[in-house]
């Protein structure tokens, strides 16, 4: 069980975008979202960097964490969970975090106020991403 809790919305990529119009062109299957990926590139000073759908990497990508669940709590949404330990991430205040698939492009982006996670606490991050 989590100690800390943080829910955010984020942008679907224009990557994802892309493979899901191929997919329904019947090019590829789309890869299974896998990975949660945290970073401290997502703040410059007192300000939240923007998070534009043209994004395919983190700023400052410092961790990954495999999804712990998955859900669909409305017909356009999907909510996914990964916890950050402390652990992990000695140190770190995450300012972005991402969705990233089996082949490693970037799903969904996120970008935030600075978070610690201090020693001994275990951080649920949940992101849902609207379709």
């Amino acid at each position: 069980m989590s100690d800390l809790l943080y829910q955010a919305e984020a942008v679907v990529t224009d990557y994802w975008r892309g493979r899901l119009a191929e997919h329904c062109a019947g090019g590829r299957a789309l890869p299974r979202v896998t990975h949660m990926a945290f970073g401290d590139g997502g703040h410059v000073g007192s300000a939240a960097r923007p998070a534009p759908a043209g994004r395919s990497a983190l700023f400052n990508e410092r961790l990954r964490v495999p999804i712990a669940s998955k859900t669909r709590p409305a017909p356009t949404e999907a909510l996914l969970i990964a916890e950050l330990v402390a652990a992990d991430a000695p140190g770190m205040a995450f300012s972005e975090a991402g969705l990233v698939d089996a082949d490693g492009g970037l799903v969904a982006y996120r970008t935030m106020a600075p978070k610690g996670v201090d020693v001994g606490e275990v951080y649920e991050v949940r992101i849902k991403p609207r379709f």
